[in-house]
């Protein structure tokens, strides 16, 4: 399988997808059905983005979407999932075996929302001479 693009979200942000859907599209004006599935766990999130949604300025080089990463990632396991997009003419459909075709696949990397810091500890050291 070939991964088209990479994809970065991180939990309790808002981050606009860039992608490029028009291309393989064979619909009119498909709505997206967008397929992740976490490459540990086996955990699926799907939900389908409107075509009106497209907020790009050139749909014909590339798409442009806004996921809010808490709305379908929020108790979900950070990490690498993979993700398909396909096109299809249903608003509400989430089943890829209904959809009418695979547009793009790629890696999807989920970050948690809290960055980790280590924590430093400070000691006074006393030495006995003997």
């Amino acid at each position: 399988m070939l991964f088209n693009g990479m994809i970065y979200l991180t939990k309790g942000q808002t981050t606009d997808l860039i992608v490029t859907l028009t291309e393989k599209q064979t619909l009119s004006a498909p709505n997206y059905l967008f397929y992740f599935i976490n490459r540990t766990s086996n955990d699926v999130v799907a939900f389908v983005k409107l075509n009106a949604t497209d907020t790009s300025a050139h749909k014909d080089r590339y798409n442009k979407f806004s996921v809010n990463a808490t709305t379908y990632f929020n108790n979900k396991l950070a990490g690498e999932w993979t993700y398909y997009i396909y096109e299809q003419a249903s608003t509400s459909n989430v089943n890829p075996d209904l959809a009418t075709g695979l547009l793009e696949t790629g890696i999807l990397r989920l970050n948690d929302s809290t960055t980790f810091e280590f924590t430093e500890y400070e000691t006074t050291n006393t030495f006995k001479v003997r």
